[in-house]
């Protein structure tokens, strides 16, 4: 556990928050064998605590699937954070300029743990719209908002979630070698953006820059994603543009210091 004091710490309590995590890590659809093989626990114990975060809509079970995703209290529960969030509301003006102004998709994500967590979407006003949803998890080795995040971490930081990385393939154009992966995180940092090509979901691009609070600090990342047919190579260049342009409006809403504001010369 995290505490510094495990005192006080209850294990039924601390093995469901370990449940409800799982499920939420995989965005849903664990079933029974992948939360015992996700958490540890004993199966009957895992049975006992499904029992009781289902009664109380914590997890909700699809009879068809066996599966188990969050419940409806926790959905309240998260809404309630998420509308908390600074971030979120300095945010959305500029998230809804965005999509006006490209007709794309536009993501808001953060760093959770070692995954971008999507906290504010905004579908394209356009066909083909996409299904991630709040409280989305991308990886961070092949997702647009995943990369910009991880490249403008500090260095200790950055080195500590590529060390826990595992590089799992999606497309054939994923990126799987930590090598290459650092490479282009070297490129993005100069450039100031990153691009999803494919790598996460064929026949579908991204690109996304990072956001900045008060301190400098990367909290945040914002993207634009669409079908190839509209993202395309050409057209990357204005995209980023439009994609670091909010990025920098919110930034500056979040008080970012100044010398972050200077443009890049293209």
């Amino acid at each position: 556990m995290n505490s510094l004091d495990d005192r006080y710490a209850i294990r039924s309590v601390d093995r469901a928050i370990d449940i409800l995590a799982a499920v939420a890590g995989k965005n849903g659809l664990l079933t029974v064998d992948g939360i015992v093989t996700e958490t540890g626990l004993p199966k009957s114990t895992v049975f006992r605590i499904l029992a009781t975060l289902t009664a109380r809509r914590l997890l909700d079970r699809d009879e068809q699937s066996q599966t188990y995703r969050l419940g409806m209290l926790s959905l309240v529960i998260g809404a309630r954070a998420m509308g908390e969030l600074d971030l979120r509301r300095s945010a959305r003006p500029h998230l809804e300029s965005l999509v006006a102004s490209t007709g794309e998709t536009v993501h808001l994500s953060i760093l959770s743990e070692d995954n971008a967590l999507c906290v504010d979407k905004l579908d394209a006003s356009r066909s083909m719209r996409m299904a991630s949803f709040i409280g989305f998890l991308d990886p961070l080795h092949c997702s647009g908002v995943g990369k910009a995040l991880l490249a403008f971490q500090d260095e200790p930081v950055r080195q500590q979630l590529m060390a826990r990385m595992r590089f799992e393939p999606h497309t054939p154009h994923t990126i799987t070698d930590p090598k290459r992966l650092a490479e282009q995180i070297v490129e993005i940092r100069a450039r100031g953006y990153a691009i999803d090509d494919e790598e996460i979901e064929q026949g579908l691009r991204c690109v996304a820059a990072p956001i900045r609070d008060h301190s400098g600090a990367v909290v945040a990342a914002v993207s634009i994603s669409g079908p190839t047919t509209r993202v395309t190579q050409d057209g990357l260049g204005d995209l980023a543009r439009a994609v670091e342009a909010c990025a920098l409006a919110i930034s500056e809403e979040l008080g970012a210091p100044e010398h972050f504001a200077v443009p890049r010369e293209r």
